[in-house]
């Protein structure tokens, strides 16, 4: 799905919403509490999904170190997405740190899965697709490292696990994982 399509779709989703509605309150931060939302933004000033150009990303960049909230849309739509999957801002940091050793991998996926590639400008920049990404936090809590989680998720890669081995005083393989 290109990067137009994703995030007009979950602008829709906002617009649709009552004017009412306390998960959004027409806001694209959705039902992220508002003390949460500068460490969303210092999460995500270090991995942007979308490049709004040299002058906003300035300004933005100002507000969130001081200690405010960016009034980027595509990212509060990205920390809200994620949010309503129980990941927090250092969650969603976490990932993405994974994501930077995949990348390129996960860019060239021919399915369209996992990220899309939100670079206009010559910055690169890309959004997580929340929805691809649920089961990430259970692997964590289950004990998988945040990479080799990443890797299972994405295609099952149990390449970065480390192989068990028992070998016996003689030097012979006893088991194998």
């Amino acid at each position: 799905m290109p990067a137009d399509e994703y995030f007009e779709a979950a602008f829709d989703q906002i617009r649709r919403m009552s004017p009412g509605d306390p998960r959004n309150e027409r806001s694209p931060w959705g039902d992220i509490p508002r003390e949460d939302r500068p460490a969303w933004c210092r999460a995500i000033l270090a991995f942007p999904t979308h490049f709004p150009g040299a002058t906003v990303m300035t300004f933005a960049a100002r507000e969130i170190r001081s200690g405010g909230v960016a009034t980027l849309h595509a990212w509060a739509e990205q920390a809200a997405a994620f949010h309503r999957i129980g990941c927090t801002a250092a969650d969603w940091y976490l990932l993405r740190l994974c994501v930077d050793r995949r990348l390129e991998r996960l860019l060239a996926r021919e399915d369209g899965r996992f990220v899309i590639d939100t670079q206009r400008s010559g910055y690169r920049s890309i959004a997580l697709i929340a929805e691809h990404w649920t089961d990430w936090l259970p692997l964590l809590a289950s004990g998988l490292t945040p990479l080799r989680a990443l890797d299972l998720i994405v295609d099952g890669d149990r390449r970065s696990w480390p192989g068990g081995r028992v070998i016996d005083g003689d030097g012979n393989l006893m088991a194998s994982a």
